[in-house]
């Protein structure tokens, strides 16, 4: 007696249910790589944003020393996405800067105020000069940029005579910090004239120099 048996249409033996393909399953790894390409998407499209609201603002591409007269190479600019009134206080070109004088010390890569630069060295007809000087010796270190100074030279014996009087103040070292205020010895720029240039820096080589201000003075 010849038992036969059902033989399903794919060839394999008939249990009344096909073969299942198996079921792709995600591991963790997929998952990682999927949350790790939306968060750089995200990113990017975070940075290119940032770039539109940026503004070119100028930072110093080198130490630039209070006093010191600014040439192209000196200065570079950068990208900054700040408040409009952070943007006011920032100079943010470098058109018209050639030759303008560092009123302050600034430090490679720092941001350059709108009125850091000064637009002259000095009025015209006298040079610019730096004077070494300690607050004590100096109207206890409040004197500003833009002041009116005596400078009076003490020699040896203690006898004193005024060197120059009503010199204009050009630039004032670490003026943020209070003008001549804080420890250790300073300058302070001013202008002169050609004979005053000589007799300052006698004075200055005799080491026993003192600034009056006297701005708002009669001038007499």
């Amino acid at each position: 007696m010849t038992v036969g048996m059902e033989v399903g249409s794919d060839g394999d033996a008939g249990d009344g249910r096909g073969r299942r393909k198996p079921l792709r399953r995600f591991s963790l790894g997929h998952v990682a790589v999927v949350v790790a390409a939306l968060l750089a998407f995200v990113a990017n499209v975070a940075f290119l944003r940032s770039r539109d609201d940026a503004t070119a603002v100028v930072v110093a591409a080198r130490p630039i020393a209070a006093g010191e007269i600014v040439g192209g190479d000196d200065l570079a600019t950068t990208r900054l996405a700040a408040e409009p009134s952070v943007l006011a206080s920032l100079l943010t070109s470098v058109d018209g800067v050639e030759g303008r004088v560092a009123r302050r010390s600034l430090a490679e890569g720092e941001m350059v105020g709108a009125g850091d630069l000064l637009t002259e060295a000095a009025p015209e007809g006298m040079a610019s000069m730096a004077i070494p000087m300690d607050p004590a010796h100096a109207a206890g270190g409040t004197i500003r940029t833009g002041d009116r100074v005596d400078i009076v030279d003490v020699d040896p014996d203690g006898a004193a005579v005024y060197v120059v009087r009503d010199a204009p103040v050009l630039v004032v070292s670490d003026e943020r910090a209070g003008a001549l205020a804080g420890s250790g010895n300073r300058h302070l720029v001013v202008g002169l004239s050609e004979g005053e240039v000589l007799a300052v820096a006698e004075a200055i080589a005799d080491g026993k120099v003192d600034i009056v201000v006297t701005t708002g003075a009669s001038g007499e």
